[in-house]
This record gives structure tokens, sequence and C-alpha cells, in this order.
């Protein structure tokens, strides 16, 4: 069986008397992409926020298990004053690593896919919405990262755009591990191979669900006899 690479038990967060998360376990194993969908308002953000240290918890714990995850958020998070090129290859240069001309055929690629290639030496405020969160996702995957937490990252960017990305990253990097946060059931299939589907506005009780079977179950998901996960 295949390690677990994130424990989550019992987690719980309130904002004052309003509770967010309730008691959430759930496990995700070494190469397993995990779709978490919740509707809108329903926690996901801070779930990935608690995850990723920028947020605290009230309750319960988790674990990352040797495997330390890139997370890619719902705002771009570029900065202002550096080019494409330079918010996209700012890990490297925190880190001080030289990319390899490997490397940088892999970044030629990715610009070609996400349509950046003419636009490098632009800066944010020159670019759409959409070019802003492909520079994001870029930036999070060019360093091939064995864990990836996603909250809705294709929300700017278009249906083409986004099938072109995703066909991508399960050719060049079919071993990754993938916690991805969406609320746009079309989008389960596409990138996961199983969903933790909440039902109502607060993350708790999940139902575990095959990603190929998730939009066949979504109507009638409450009356379905689907497992509860409790891993």
């Amino acid at each position: 069986m295949k390690q677990d690479v994130l424990k989550v038990d019992a987690l719980t967060k309130y904002y004052d008397a309003h509770q967010v998360i309730n008691h959430l376990s759930f496990r995700i194993r070494r190469g397993q992409r995990v779709a978490l969908y919740a509707p809108s308002g329903a926690g996901k953000t801070t779930l990935i926020k608690i995850l990723a240290g920028l947020e605290t918890y009230d309750g319960g714990r988790f674990e990352f298990n040797d495997a330390t995850p890139m997370t890619i958020f719902q705002e771009p998070r570029l900065f202002a004053y550096m080019t494409v090129e330079e918010n996209i290859l700012l890990p490297f240069r925190l880190h001080k690593i030289t990319p390899s001309s490997e490397m940088w055929q892999y970044y030629q690629r990715w610009l070609d896919v996400c349509e950046l290639s003419a636009y490098t030496h632009h800066f944010p405020w020159q670019l759409s919405g959409g070019m802003k969160q492909k520079v994001a996702l870029i930036r999070g995957l060019l360093g091939r990262p064995a864990f990836v937490m996603m909250d809705e990252p294709f929300q700017s960017i278009g249906q083409d755009s986004k099938k072109a990305i995703i066909e991508h990253i399960q050719a060049t990097q079919p071993e990754l591990t993938l916690l991805f946060v969406t609320h746009i059931a079309a989008e389960v299939p596409m990138l996961a191979d199983s969903v933790l589907y909440f039902q109502d506005g607060i993350l708790e009780n999940p139902v575990e669900i095959a990603a190929p079977d998730f939009q066949l179950a979504l109507p009638g998901v409450a009356a379905a006899p689907l497992q509860r996960t409790n891993r």
C-alpha cells in the first residue's frame, strides 16, 4: 500500500461562533489526486490556508509525511515589480538553484501550453486575470513538486486553456500527488482520481467517490449508497 503523505485528523476551525470545519479527517496517499468539492463559502480556502501554515485552527491535527507541499492559491500572488519570467523563476532564485538546460526546455513548453511565450517580459499589470493565473500555475509546477495543493486554480482560465494545462500536467507529472479544491463538478474527473464531496456549507463528514463516477452521482448523492470516508 502506498504511503500516506497527508493525514488530517479531527481538524476543527471556528471564526468566532461560526464553525467552518468540524472534526474533519481524511488521508492522501502518495501519487493520489484528490479533489475537494464543496459549495462556495464552505471553508475550502480556509482548509488550504491551515494546511499551508497560514491560518490557525482550533482542534485536531494534521501531518505531512516526507512531502512539503507546493500551494497554488485562487489569487495569483504575483510581484508587481517583477516580469512574468522573474515571477516564475523566483523560487529557483530564492533557493539559489540554477535551472538546468532541461528545466529551461520544460519552462519553454509551459509557456507554449499557456500561450505566454510572447509575454515573458511583461509585468502583471499588463496581463489579464487568466494570464496571471497561468503564471502562478507555471511558477508552482515548474520545479516538479511531489505534492501540490491547488485552491480553485482555473477560475479565471478559459475552458480550452484549462484542458491544455491539465493534459500537460497529466503528461509531464504522472506521479504528482494532488489536493485540488473546486466547486465546479466538471473539473473533478479532468484532474482527480477521487473526490471528497461535502454536501453542506461546512467541511465535515465527506463522501468519498471515484472521480469518473462523480458527475453521475452528484444529483442524488445524498441518497446514493456511497461510503463516508473515515480514513
